[in-house]
């Protein structure tokens, strides 16, 4: 009883933050009475905090549990390379211009860990810059186009999508699984769970995603992004589940007591926002 306690209030607080990360300029107007433009602004900059604190976290545990499986990542560099990558695809955001230039800056940072490689004697050296570059493409840049989707209005349905995918996914499962979806990377994920969230998904994406009143989002685009995250969410927790395996670890962290870490709690978001991201841009939104 007093796990499930404590993991019920680690989720509100979890769930109480997301919101108010989400809609912090609106209610800095609400409550200081701020200026629209400057609270709107504010909020921004929250919300790229917050996210860019949770890269980091992200960042640290990536590392740690590499390092303690005895694989070689050059660490002070790939928060550092992270955090820059975080920081240029941001700035597209909030200022076009300036973002365009910056984002050409992105592969040269990138291959300055090659060049950092030469000075570290390392036994496996391009094993140990694909370790380094991880963070920032895995948990990094998903983070930072969040960005982009907070100006849409999106970021709250998402996490609202995985969340349903998720639980009723796993309650589905519990009451009517019988078939493993892959035993190899999650024994306890089941198609019939897999199915049933992706169901509720897609209805939740019809019925709650309009009420956002997002502009130029109609229901087959409410269709697909609910598909999306049901989808692709479920494939990001496989993927986490693959790289804890390889590491030998139950959870990715503890930051989070009884949920585990930061990438435990992220990792459906980080890979379903590249692919709603991509379908918004492929259809001209």
């Amino acid at each position: 009883m007093k796990d499930f306690t404590k993991r019920t209030l680690v989720g509100a607080a979890y769930v109480a933050i997301v919101i108010l990360t989400i809609y912090g300029g609106q209610l800095m107007k609400a409550w200081w009475h701020l200026p629209a433009e400057k609270a709107d602004l504010w909020g921004m900059v929250l919300f790229n905090a917050v996210f860019l604190a949770v890269g980091i976290i992200g960042t640290h545990e990536i590392i740690d549990l590499l390092r303690k499986r005895g694989m070689e990542i050059f660490g002070a560099t790939a928060h550092l390379v992270g955090i820059l990558t975080y920081l240029i695809l941001i700035s597209f955001f909030y200022d076009h211009e300036l973002g365009v230039r910056l984002r050409y800056l992105l592969p040269a940072l990138w291959l300055c860990v090659l060049l950092i490689a030469l000075w570290k004697r390392s036994r496996r050296p391009f094993a140990a810059i694909g370790y380094t570059l991880l963070p920032s493409l895995w948990v990094m840049v998903p983070l930072a186009l969040m960005s982009h989707l907070q100006l849409i209005g999106l970021v709250m349905m998402i996490f609202i999508l995985i969340w349903m995918n998720d639980s009723f996914a796993y309650m589905t499962g519990r009451l009517l699984g019988r078939h493993t979806m892959w035993r190899r990377h999650s024994p306890k994920k089941t198609w019939e769970g897999t199915i049933g969230g992706a169901v509720f998904c897609v209805v939740a994406a019809e019925v709650v995603g309009p009420l956002f009143g997002i502009e130029r989002v109609g229901w087959l685009d409410w269709l697909a992004i609910g598909l999306i995250c049901s989808a692709v969410g479920t494939l990001g927790d496989l993927v986490e589940s693959m790289f804890k395996r390889s590491c030998g670890v139950k959870d990715s962290g503890n930051v989070m007591p009884g949920h585990g870490g930061i990438l435990d709690r992220f990792d459906s978001m980080l890979m379903a926002v590249p692919f709603v991201m991509s379908y918004l841009m492929i259809t001209g939104y």
